[in-house]
């Protein structure tokens, strides 16, 4: 029973690792997502910069605020997904830490069984070799 009781905790520690492992790269891949709407926003920013040159005449003035509302538009939706991406981001680290609880839990109780298991072996291995040396020990004064 308990070999087959450590290979189940053993199995189910593997799963574990591997959802933390999954949790893990899932929060990675997120924060690089939000990084890359970041990196975008001050890339949009910074095309708004040039259109700061003064120009003549009505149809480049207009031309230049279409331009500048269009960007500042962009801009405005990648700022609305980088903060849907950072709630997503707080979830997955929610997640991340429920599942690292969940592993070492698991992992705490592998340990405490193979801590039993190894006093169990100690103690029959004691028994063993004090029934060795009871048989001695009667050989020797019947002998």
């Amino acid at each position: 029973m308990s070999d087959k009781l450590m290979n189940t905790l053993q199995r189910l520690q593997q799963l574990r690792q591997r959802a933390l492992n999954q949790a893990t790269s899932q929060l990675a891949q997120q924060k690089q997502l939000c990084q890359r709407y970041q990196n975008n926003i001050n890339a949009l920013a910074s095309l708004t910069h040039f259109a700061l040159i003064p120009v003549s005449g009505a149809a480049l003035m207009t031309n230049r605020a279409n331009y500048k509302h269009n960007i500042q538009r962009v801009i405005d939706w990648q700022k609305q997904e980088q903060v849907l991406a950072n709630i997503e981001a707080g979830k997955l680290q929610t997640h991340l830490q429920q599942q690292a609880c969940r592993e070492k839990i698991v992992a705490v109780v592998l340990a405490q069984q193979q801590q039993q298991s190894q006093m169990e072996q100690g103690r029959r291995e004691q028994k063993n070799t004090d029934g060795l040396a009871a048989q001695c020990w009667q050989r020797q004064r019947a002998g």
